[in-house]
């Protein structure tokens, strides 16, 4: 079932946490030049920050630039005072040009944030039309006019933040870094800058020669003689990493009109266990598996992959769904789970009746020719791509997905993304044909139906459409540490501009009936991948045969990680440091706050990690107890800092950290769910003499709570569960015993206290 997090979503400078936010003082720290020529930027620890601003049009096949170098000025600078979704801001816009070209910039200084927007607009006052390539909308090379300089570059560090690409220093950065990155160096010195609506082009940020542009693509769209055409809007933000990755991404929310009605989701997928060999009996044995043990697997999503239709672009069912897919769908509702499907739309196999009857609506290149996928084992006959842009395409697609919804699924999974660059209407950039496509799939699938896009990596295009999007890379066995690269880094996303899905886990390193083969980094690199999708937090689920003996020995490793986390675990130390290495939460509880972090060894060799409790929101000079869950164990006691025994490459240590602030009894861990108490536990009250505990349906049926007290605890009762036992650890430390969890009912059990 779709589950709401707990999580805030902020909108807003004055939403966002007050002390987190170094306020600006309202001084031209970031101005126009007075002829207008040049941005420039004061900012602590960077030495020199000026950058001209233009628009590259094409003209009679040559491309020409105007914009705020070597051109008149034709209106002075000029300022005013607007608002934007982080407050107000002081606008100021200077146009210049000629008489048949002119470019106007606006730049936005936010007075309570250190941040600013900048944004172009291209005139075409010419009798002739043109088409319009790019802005570059902060340019700080040397040879266009900007300067740009650090002390030691090497100290430097450029993050990319939408595309799996190492982080790498200044000094030796040479990359064009997708739509946002961060420059920041231990200190805190530094910015990011990413684009931020409304949705307009996708852009562009480059580190060359260790000067940075930020552009948006404007993909040659077409601007006819008298018209203007602005530019993507894009933020420079100079407040700590954290906050600047806060305030663009929920800013990048507000204007794309992003949906977060729904919640996460988990379940079951076919693809990994089965792949294209799937069919309907399959699927119904692994319904009636999970229908009969609600306390294992909850009420979720079983997803029928690939495999299932009879070509592509005629998704309806093939020999192997004899009965159809609408009376697979209603035995999946029947079973008190959702029914899902996965689609490529835009894929159509060559000998499809409307392929060949809509050649011009087939994605092409330059000369004509359609584009095609060669065969593969998956897809024997290869595909050609619909362009999503032509009329009777939109028509199509829309069919597609309205029958899905007529058939009974409540949950699509959309692939192969890829639109191409060719439209019927040439004033359209790939961003906006993308959002019109997201807008037609969501028209079509209604407002209940649950959308994945299985993207791969972040884009703008999918927000405001979608409830779930893939961050990373198809999760097979062998791969998990691929995907980490790309799941660690994207977290900031989920929550915000839509619920991360992480791909699916598995329930052991390898099974005997599992088709596809082991991990080959061992039982340390599984168990990092598992905790790592169970707090990613967006969707949790599994493609494995769920219905065989192995499989059934192993069922409590999915109840751990089911549902994903309820609160917003992230990278610890995003744009300082170019390892994935720390990635958790601070959780704030009425009851007590905690912190849950897994410390990763991403590189090479055998090393142990360091949490440093004032970054990890821990308080300074408390002893915290240190639990770990995968020996369901408190194995030290540290204050400020805890250091890991050393780690094997790809392996983990998922630990809570626990303030011991209080004379009463306090919960230390849980190996209940993988967030270690943040998602199983609602509720917990204490008193002299007794403690009580509200739990949610996560997590497993059978497992146990650890408590740290000075006074011995006993079972005093329960709820939809049973007290096997209270065990005295030593050093105040009591295991509380739990089982016979009941999946949908509430649940609670009671402790006496020194009695």
């Amino acid at each position: 079932m779709y589950m709401k997090h707990s999580k805030l979503f902020l909108v807003g400078a004055l939403a966002l946490c007050s002390q987190s936010i170094a306020v600006a003082a309202d001084t031209a720290w970031v101005r126009l030049s007075e002829d207008g020529q040049r941005i420039v930027v004061d900012a602590e620890g960077i030495a020199e920050f000026q950058a001209v601003s233009s628009a590259v049009y094409s003209k009679d096949g040559k491309n020409q630039r105007v914009g705020t170098k070597g051109t008149a000025l034709l209106s002075p600078v000029s300022e005013t005072v607007g608002t934007t979704p982080f407050g107000d801001a002081v606008i100021s816009t200077v146009t210049l040009g000629n008489d048949t070209f002119q470019y106007t910039l606006t730049l936005k200084r936010l007075k309570s944030l250190r941040a600013f927007t900048v944004q172009g607009i291209f005139h075409n006052r010419s009798e002739q039309d043109v088409n319009l390539n790019a802005f570059d909308l902060v340019d700080t090379r040397k040879q266009p006019g900007g300067t740009f300089s650090v002390e030691n570059a090497a100290e430097w560090l450029v993050t990319p933040l939408m595309q799996d690409k190492p982080a790498l220093t200044l000094d030796i950065a040479e990359a064009a870094l997708n739509e946002a990155a961060m420059l920041y160096r231990a200190n805190g010195d530094g910015f990011l800058v990413g684009p931020v609506g409304p949705a307009e082009a996708y852009c562009n940020v480059q580190f060359v020669d260790q000067a940075m542009v930020a552009s948006a693509n404007m993909d040659r769209v077409l601007v006819r003689a008298g018209e203007s055409r602005r530019s993507e809007e894009m933020l420079f933000s100079f407040e700590p990493s954290t906050t600047s990755t806060d305030i663009w991404t929920r800013w990048v929310a507000t204007t794309h009109g992003v949906r977060r009605n729904k919640g996460a989701v988990y379940g079951w997928c076919s693809w990994y266990d089965r792949t294209t060999n799937i069919d309907a009996a399959h699927v119904l044995n692994i319904t009636d598996t999970i229908e009969a043990n609600p306390n294992t697997f909850g009420k979720g999503i079983i997803q029928i992959d690939d495999g299932y239709q009879k070509m592509d672009g005629d998704w309806s069912a093939n020999e192997k769904f004899p009965d159809g897919m609408a009376s697979v769908a209603k035995r999946i509702r029947e079973s008190g789970n959702i029914p899902g499907v996965w689609f490529a739309p835009l894929m159509i196999n060559p000998e499809h009746p409307w392929a060949a009857e809509h050649p011009d609506a087939i994605q092409s290149n330059a000369k004509g020719i359609a584009s095609f996928m060669n065969a593969n084992p998956f897809h024997p006959a290869g595909a050609n791509w619909i362009n999503p842009d032509h009329p009777e395409s939109k028509k199509f697609l829309f069919n597609i997905i309205n029958d899905a919804r007529e058939r009974g699924f409540g949950y699509i999974k959309i692939d192969f993304n890829g639109i191409g660059n060719r439209f019927v209407d040439p004033t359209k950039t790939r961003l906006q044909v993308f959002r019109e496509l997201y807008t037609l799939y969501r028209e079509a699938a209604g407002d209940e139906m649950y959308i994945l896009s299985c993207l791969g990596a972040p884009t703008r295009g999918v927000i405001g459409f979608i409830d779930a999007a893939r961050v990373g890379p198809d999760s097979h066995p062998a791969h998990f540490n691929k995907c980490l690269k790309s799941v660690l880094r994207f977290q900031i996303y989920d929550n915000v501009w839509w619920q991360n899905d992480a791909d699916v886990a598995y329930l052991a390193t390898g099974l005997a009936s599992r088709k596809l083969g082991p991990t080959p980094q061992g039982e340390g690199m599984w168990r990092t991948w598992h905790n790592v999708v169970a707090l990613v937090g967006g969707t949790a689920m599994t493609s494995e045969p769920l219905n065989t003996t192995d499989a059934k020995k192993l069922w409590r490793n999915f109840e751990i990680m089911r549902p994903g986390s309820r609160e917003p675990a992230q990278l610890l130390t995003l744009g300082n440091t170019p390892d994935n290495a720390i990635f958790g939460f601070a959780a704030k509880r009425t009851f007590g706050d905690f912190a849950v972090y897994n410390l990763y060894n991403s590189t090479e060799g055998t090393k142990p990690l360091t949490l440093d409790f004032k970054i990890a929101g821990l308080p300074a000079g408390v002893p915290c107890a240190v639990f770990d869950f995968w020996s369901n164990r408190v194995i030290a006691t540290a204050t400020d800092t805890y250091t890991t025994v050393p780690l094997e490459h790809y392996s983990s240590a998922l630990l809570r950290f626990t303030p011991l602030d209080s004379n009463r009894p306090i919960l230390v861990g849980s190996n209940l769910h993988l967030s270690i108490g943040a998602t199983e536990i609602d509720g917990l009250r204490v008193t002299s003499s007794s403690i009580e505990i509200e739990l949610s349906d996560a997590g497993a049926q059978e497992g146990s709570l650890t408590f740290f007290s000075k006074q011995a605890l006993k079972a005093a009762g329960s709820v939809n569960c049973e007290i096997v036992s209270v065990v005295d650890l030593g050093d105040n430390l009591w295991q509380v015993n739990v089982a016979g969890r009941q999946w949908g009912a509430a649940q609670s059990i009671a402790l006496s206290v020194g009695q």
